[in-house]
C-alpha cells in the first residue's frame, strides 16, 4: 500500500511536470520579442507585427531601447541575465559588436532551411554585414548619402542642377569645389558669407568620405588601424580643404543659407515635412562628387537573432517576415524611414516619396547602392571609441593646431588599442 502511494505520487508529479513543460512550450511559441530604438518610428511598425501575428498566431512584442548605445547595453545585460530578446534590430556598429561578442547567432543554417535566397539582397550589403566570413543578421535598409541642393540658389548663381547618374563621370572633385565656391556669397565683403556652398561634408572633416579616393582607415577584419597611410592622408587633404582652404562650408540648408547638403537619407523626411508645412526652400536631390571613384558611405541596418533566444523557430519566422517577405519588408521599411534593400520595398520607397515630393529625384538615394562604401571602422568592437578619436583629430585639424598627418599620428596608438579591445 505504501509502495502504491509512492508510485501514485510519482505519477502525479510526472503529470504536473508534463503540464508545466507543455505550458512553457506553449508560452514560448506564443510570443517573440524584437528590441530596437523604435520610439520615433511610424505606425507601419505595429502594422507589420499585427500582420505577422494574424498570419502565424505568434504574438510579437516590441522592447524599446532609448538609443543605439542603450540597445547594446540592454542586449548584453539581458543576455547575461537569461532573458535575452529573440531578435535585435540595429545599425552595423551595434550588430557587429554583438556578433563579435558571441551574442548573435550565425544565420547560414537558418538561411539554408528557411528558403531564403540571399541573391535578393545587394551583394555589397551582405558583404558589409559579414563578420569574419559569417552572416549574423539580415539587412533591412541603408542610411546612405546623396546631396540635397537649393534650386533657387543654384539658379541665382547660374549653376546647373546636380547630376543624378551615379555611374557617370559628371561632377568630378574639382568641378564640385568650383561649384561650391561659386555658391558661397559674401555680399557685404565682411569676410563672412551670407550664403555658403555647403552645409557640411561628411563626419569629422570627411573621415566617412574616404571611399571617394579608394582609401580606408581599417582592414577588412578590423584588426589594423590604417588611418596613418598615405592614401587616407591624401583623401583627408581633399575633404578638409573645403573648410581650411576654400571656406565653402557653413550656414543652414533649411534657412536658405547653404546651397548644398550632402547627408543621409533620413533628411528626406525632414525636408518633405518642412515642404508640406511651407517652411522649406525649393530643393531636389543629386549625386555626390567623384574623387578617384564615386562612393556613397552607408550605414547598414539589419535584424539579428540573439544567441540566447528561447524561441528560435518563432524568431526565425518573424525575422524572415520583416527582412525578406515583401509584405513585411514594405511595412517595416516604411516605418524605418531609410533606403530599403529588397526590390519590392525599393519600388515602394521611390513611389511614395515621389508622390509626396514630385520632381525631387528620390530615386537617387536608392541607386546609390551601386556605389555604396562601407566605413568599416565604425562596425564592431572599438567603433565608438575610434569615432571619438577621429573627432578629436578633426578638432586639432580644424583649429590648425596640427596638420592632417600629425593629427592622425597623434590618435593612431589609441585607435589601434580600441580595435584590440583595450
Amino acid at each position: 500500500m505504501k509502495l502504491h502511494r509512492v508510485r501514485g505520487s510519482a505519477k502525479a508529479w510526472l503529470a504536473l511536470i508534463v503540464v508545466w513543460l507543455l505550458t512553457s512550450l506553449g508560452a514560448a511559441s506564443s510570443k517573440v520579442t524584437l528590441i530596437g530604438p523604435f520610439a520615433t518610428w511610424g505606425p507601419e511598425l505595429s502594422q507589420s507585427l499585427e500582420t505577422f501575428s494574424a498570419r502565424t498566431g505568434i504574438e510579437a512584442e516590441i522592447l524599446q531601447a532609448a538609443s543605439w548605445p542603450d540597445l547594446l547595453d540592454k542586449v548584453i545585460t539581458m543576455s547575461a541575465g537569461g532573458i535575452a530578446p529573440d531578435l535585435v534590430y540595429g545599425d552595423n556598429a551595434r550588430i557587429m559588436d554583438l556578433a563579435e561578442g558571441g551574442l548573435l547567432t550565425a544565420l547560414e543554417g537558418f538561411v539554408a532551411t528557411s528558403q531564403i535566397n540571399l541573391k535578393n539582397y545587394p551583394p555589397a550589403v551582405l558583404e558589409a554585414l559579414r563578420v569574419r566570413g559569417k552572416l549574423y543578421s539580415l539587412p533591412t535598409a541603408l542610411s546612405i548619402h546623396a546631396t540635397f541642393y537649393n534650386k533657387d540658389l543654384f539658379a541665382r548663381s547660374g549653376v546647373n542642377a546636380l547630376p543624378t547618374d551615379w555611374m557617370g563621370d559628371a561632377l568630378g572633385w574639382n568641378e564640385f569645389v568650383a561649384m561650391a565656391k561659386k555658391l558661397t556669397v559674401d555680399r557685404d565683403g565682411d569676410g563672412t558669407p551670407e550664403e555658403y556652398g555647403l552645409q557640411g561634408f561628411g563626419a569629422y572633416g570627411g573621415f566617412n568620405m574616404l571611399g571617394m579616393w579608394n582609401a580606408t582607415d581599417v582592414d577588412q577584419d578590423r584588426t589594423r588601424y590604417l588611418g596613418n597611410t598615405p592614401e587616407v592622408i591624401r583623401a583627408l587633404m581633399f575633404t578638409t580643404s573645403l573648410w581650411l582652404e576654400h571656406n565653402v562650408i557653413g550656414g543652414n540648408f533649411l534657412q536658405n543659407r547653404a546651397a548644398m547638403c550632402p547627408i543621409q537619407v533620413y533628411y528626406l523626411n525632414t525636408l518633405v515635412q518642412a515642404t508640406e508645412q511651407g517652411n522649406a526652400p525649393s530643393w531636389s536631390i543629386g549625386i555626390l562628387p567623384k574623387g578617384d571613384a564615386r562612393a556613397s558611405q552607408a550605414g547598414f541596418h539589419s535584424i539579428g537573432m540573439a544567441a540566447a533566444s528561447k524561441n528560435i523557430a518563432q524568431a526565425g519566422q518573424l525575422l524572415k517576415f520583416l527582412a525578406y517577405d515583401a509584405e513585411g519588408v514594405i511595412l517595416f521599411t516604411r516605418a524605418e524611414n531609410r533606403v530599403p534593400v529588397i526590390r519590392e520595398a525599393v519600388r515602394d520607397f521611390v513611389r511614395r516619396w515621389g508622390e509626396r515630393a514630385p520632381g525631387t529625384n528620390p530615386y537617387v538615394y536608392t541607386e546609390a547602392v551601386n556605389v555604396l562604401w562601407d566605413w568599416r571602422i565604425t562596425s564592431g568592437r572599438g567603433g565608438t571609441q575610434i569615432l571619438n578619436l577621429e573627432a578629436e583629430a578633426w578638432n586639432l585639424i580644424y583649429s590648425r593646431q596640427k596638420s592632417v598627418a600629425d593629427a592622425i599620428a597623434y590618435i593612431e596608438p589609441r585607435a589601434q588599442a580600441a580595435l584590440a579591445g583595450q
